[in-house]
């Protein structure tokens, strides 16, 4: 089972700056289109790896972050997306 953090935003260009943000603060993430089991958002979702959730959670008041996610991948392949703030 594999668990992930998913963050999904209102527009693209709140994804970019984000993602700029984060990686100034050396986070690991990757851009990546919405997964399906999520539909509200721009298109465009970053993950990354869930002992970040913490340091997400601080930084959420100062991001233009519109859900977190956690996002599991199980055993048989199959997605499952809850939703954490």
């Amino acid at each position: 089972m594999e668990e992930s953090l998913l963050l999904t935003f209102e527009s693209v260009n709140f994804t970019m700056m984000t993602e700029k943000k984060l990686l100034d603060k050396e986070i690991s993430l990757r851009t990546i289109p919405t997964p399906r089991e999520i539909s509200n958002s721009c298109g465009l979702a970053i993950k990354m790896d869930y002992k970040y959730r913490q340091e997400i959670e601080s930084l959420m008041q100062d991001l233009p972050i519109k859900a977190l996610w956690k996002f599991i991948k199980n055993s048989d392949g199959e997605n499952i997306a809850e939703l954490l703030k």
